[in-house]
This record gives structure tokens, sequence and C-alpha cells, in this order.
């Protein structure tokens, strides 16, 4: 009988390397324990329970687990976000809280921007961009 399961071992082995989801590696690997359980038990029953326990707990624990930790790829941030931790220089004072905004111009564009801390922000400060929240940039007053 333990040919029978190395065969469905093989079988869902390649299988899984032909697709790419994390599904079918599990069903590879409960063949591969009810193998070893043949070697233990004859009857088929028991060994078709192994294989069925194994794959189904493996599929339900460890899936997403191992599909988050091979599929995470650094993401490079784009359009918008790309702002995220630029300077900037204020081109229109920025006020002391949310309500009164200034400009900022940054890579040759002006933003309307609102001071992060709540602190007034001199024309012609440097700062940094933390947040975009709308079409508003949430700075604060930085060093060169």
């Amino acid at each position: 009988m333990w040919i029978l399961w190395l065969i469905v071992g093989i079988v869902f082995s390649i299988a899984e390397i032909l697709s790419s989801g994390f599904f079918l590696i599990w069903f590879a690997i409960g063949a591969f324990i009810a193998l070893i359980a043949s070697f233990f038990t004859s009857n088929v029953l028991y060994q078709g329970i192994i294989f069925l326990a194994v794959s189904l707990i493996l599929l339900l624990t460890l899936t997403k687990l191992v599909a988050k930790k091979f599929s995470s790829h650094p993401t490079l941030p784009t359009n918008i976000d790309s702002l995220i931790g630029k300077k900037g220089i204020v081109t229109e004072d920025i006020g002391k809280d949310n309500f009164e905004s200034g400009l900022v111009k940054l890579d040759g564009e002006i933003w309307t921007a609102v001071s992060k801390d709540g602190h007034p922000i001199n024309k012609g400060s440097i700062v940094s961009i933390h947040e975009i929240k709308g079409v508003r940039l949430i700075v604060s007053q930085t060093e060169i």
C-alpha cells in the first residue's frame, strides 16, 4: 500500500509545483505521512484517516502563514505615497492649527499643507512630509 501513498504524494507535489497557492502541498505532506503509517499498519482506513487529518490540519493552520511569508515582497511607494518623507519649502505661512493651512512647494508643485503638531511654520522654512490626507500635506518643520 505504501506505493499508492508514494504516488499520491508525488502527484500532489507536482500539482503544487504547477500551481502557486500553497494548497496542494499539505495533501502531499499528508500522503507522505500516510506512507510512513502504512509501514506500521496495513489498515487502509487508518491510513486514509491519517492522510485526511494531517492534510486538513496543515491546510487550516499553515496556509495563510506560509503564503504570507513567501509572498511578501517589499513595496515601493508610488504616486502620492512617494511624497511621504520628502522635504518641501513653505511658500505661504502655515497657521497654528489645522484650520489655517499654508502652501508648500514640493517637487515643483504647490500643495496645501497643515502643521502636524499644531505649531506655526513660517514662509521659507523647510518641512518634512509625514502624511497626506486628501489633497493636504501633513508636515512638520525640519532642519536641512
